[in-house]
């Protein structure tokens, strides 16, 4: 009775008063491997995991079949959650469907980097939006995903100010005329207002919460936070 943590997605239907949008099983780690569920969809298509994503996946484009979702951020209450999985997973499946842009925007604990080994690049969001660098040097093509991604860059002193500019904001309009789906991995709500912002300059927001550790209230807290002017879906990992 004391225990007040999501466990099921009967709990984010009756506990948030949410629609589930997806579950993604909880894949074992190994030595060799800290985070499998970064390439589970390139690595095994056919596992229940890859089947989870594609679920997801449906899920986004029928919510918004009259007008499709362009950008499409991604967030959680603390870190930790599952909220960088979510973000590879869907930039693995949507670019099944069309062209991707995968964007680190957790500018002060960035790992989309890290998670697909792309250790040699050097520029970013952050020299993007400051101009120091072109849109060449910055976004990268990532093969085995058939998406783009750009990474967090440079670490700036004070992200929320940069995600906040205008230059950032025309940065985005101008990517949503490349690309048919731009997903951006924020950093979790409850700290920073990162995401918060993000989610104002976004079609969606995809709300990631890790079954049997968060708090129900600290969740509500988090979804109270974000903007409420656009359609938000959510994501429940066990």
């Amino acid at each position: 009775a004391l225990d007040n943590r999501i466990k099921t997605s009967i709990d984010v239907e009756h506990k948030l008063k949410e629609t589930l949008l997806g579950i993604l099983p909880l894949l074992p780690k190994n030595r060799s491997t800290a985070h499998p569920s970064y390439k589970q969809y390139i690595d095994d298509p056919h596992s229940g995991y890859s089947e989870s994503l594609r679920t997801i996946r449906t899920g986004v484009i029928l919510s918004s079949l009259d007008n499709p979702y362009k950008i499409i951020t991604t967030t959680s209450t603390i870190p930790g959650e599952g909220k960088t999985s979510t973000s590879l997973g869907l930039a693995f499946s949507l670019a099944q469907v069309g062209s991707v842009l995968l964007i680190d925007a957790d500018m002060r604990r960035p790992s989309i980097q890290k998670a697909l080994g792309l250790h040699d690049h050097k520029h970013g969001l952050s020299n993007l939006v400051a101009k120091s660098h072109t849109m060449e040097e910055c976004i990268i093509q990532y093969g085995e995903g058939n998406f783009d991604v750009l990474t967090a860059g440079i670490i700036p002193p004070n992200p929320s100010e940069l995600l906040s500019s205008q230059r950032f904001k025309d940065l985005l309009i101008g990517l949503s005329k490349i690309y048919d789906k731009i997903i951006i991995d924020s950093a979790p709500c409850q700290a920073v207002s990162d995401a918060l912002i993000l989610a104002t300059l976004s079609d969606a927001c995809i709300y990631v919460v890790k079954s049997d550790a968060t708090a129900v209230q600290h969740v509500k807290n988090g979804i109270k936070r974000i903007p409420v002017s656009y359609t938000h879906l959510r994501a429940h990992e066990t």
